[in-house]
């Protein structure tokens, strides 16, 4: 497997002190977590779980690598929000130890990031899935399409809402710019949680021809289960 390397901070990175976000210990620069709390978040061990995903139409297979808990909610929370884009990285690497990558890497052709609206974007400043895509695609050494789904409508946050709310709020939200014949496609996206999104996703990329759709996250909520 290939090593990870760091990608280039942005502005905000470089204000932050080098402490592991969950248990404020000294990191390496340009780390967020510690390899103590790393290598002790919780594997999900579900292998491929997408007979039990509440919504997945268009879906071949769901991968989730941990548990979303305490722990991980703060540092998905700094990835999004606080700027810290280099854990991206740091999540990926403790994710490719714990998920079957060997069988997924051999699997896929391409992934391709869980896109979000342009204005949600511009608003963020960077799409943490295509952060998270990019430090899979150099571990596994697999091409990243971030054009290939495009959301076309706004929508409205996907916490807080029921298993049928999710379906609506994503129905028509994506389309996919480009044929895929025979492609085998890997989404990646923070978190899974009744699989909404990702089968919306899924089915506009069977759509255009995609042979195989399966979607790797970083976790899934245990409440989900």
């Amino acid at each position: 497997m290939t090593v990870l390397s760091r990608p280039v901070g942005g502005f905000l990175e470089l204000l932050f002190p080098s402490l592991c976000v969950t248990c404020e210990q000294p990191v390496e620069p340009g780390h967020h977590l510690c390899d103590a709390c790393g290598f002790s978040l919780s594997p999900a061990n579900l292998g491929n779980w997408v007979a039990q995903v509440t919504t997945g139409a268009g879906l071949d297979g769901v991968w989730s690598a941990f548990w979303f808990d305490d722990r991980l909610q703060r540092a998905i929370h700094a990835l999004k929000y606080e700027g810290r884009t280099g854990m991206a990285v740091d999540l990926m690497r403790y994710a490719c130890a714990e998920s079957p990558a060997a069988q997924l890497q051999q699997a896929y052709d391409v992934l391709i990031p869980v896109p979000l609206h342009r204005t949600k974007l511009r608003e963020r400043g960077y799409n943490q899935s295509l952060l998270l895509a990019h430090a899979l695609g150099e571990a596994w050494e697999l091409p990243v399409d971030p054009k290939a789904v495009r959301r076309r409508q706004w929508t409205v946050s996907q916490t807080g809402l029921t298993a049928g709310e999710r379906i609506g709020n994503m129905a028509g939200s994506f389309e996919c710019r480009l044929s895929a014949e025979g492609t085998r496609a890997l989404l990646i996206d923070d978190v899974v949680t009744t699989g909404a999104t990702a089968s919306a996703c899924a089915q506009v990329l069977k759509g255009a021809g995609y042979s195989h759709v399966g979607v790797f996250s970083i976790a899934t909520p245990p409440t989900e289960r």
